[in-house]
């Protein structure tokens, strides 16, 4: 099996409806939900293959950088707080060795694994809450940032051409899967004590 299959099968496992907030405490009274989007500043050679922000899935990000749309959602403070955090974990795909005639017919094996991560990641201060961008960065860093305009405003915190972006990146650590089976088993779990307590989402 591919590492782009065992990714695949890792995305539906822990896929799940609701919203997940990204720090304990923080509930319908206190906190906003918003849009979770990906992008990214590692070249056209790469992409994210999947991410997640505190177990709600972000979706992937290609090669063109990403940015431009979202998955609902994630649940924000109203008001930001020192030592906001958020735990992101992502998955990313090396097309540098793409072979063109073999990707046309759906076969990916000369896609390899750049990594994949997990890290505790700052959320950036804001004086709203707004849709939540997580910017990856080559070398397996990440920074976590909430706005009200899209990545391509001149007003987002993070522009796609700034080269010391990266400068405030935090440091992913390398995992050898984005869950492990406990994880997945225990995310299948709540799953199905959601569907059987609110209905089937679906």
């Amino acid at each position: 099996m591919s590492w782009l299959q065992k990714l695949a099968l890792s995305l539906l496992a822990l896929t799940f409806a609701g919203c997940a907030s990204v720090q304990a405490g923080i509930n319908d009274s206190n906190s906003t939900p918003v849009g979770l989007t990906g992008t990214q500043h590692m070249g056209p050679n790469f992409n994210v293959s999947g991410f997640y922000v505190d177990g709600a899935y972000g979706s992937n990000v290609g090669r063109e950088g990403g940015g431009g749309s979202d998955v609902c959602c994630v649940l924000l403070p109203n008001k930001w707080r020192p030592g906001l955090t958020a735990e992101v974990r992502w998955a990313v795909g090396d097309w540098s060795k793409e072979n063109l005639t073999e990707t046309a017919a759906g076969n990916y094996t000369s896609i390899t694994s750049e990594g994949i991560y997990k890290a505790l990641v700052p959320v950036e201060k804001y004086d709203v809450p707004g849709q939540l961008y997580v910017h990856f960065f080559i070398g397996g860093r990440v920074r976590v940032v909430s706005s009200n305009v899209g990545v391509l405003n001149k007003d987002h915190p993070i522009h796609r051409g700034d080269s010391h972006a990266i400068d405030n990146a935090t440091v992913g650590t390398p995992i050898a899967t984005l869950f492990t089976p406990e994880e997945q088993a225990e995310s299948l779990r709540k799953f199905n004590e959601n569907k059987k307590n609110g209905g089937d989402w679906r």
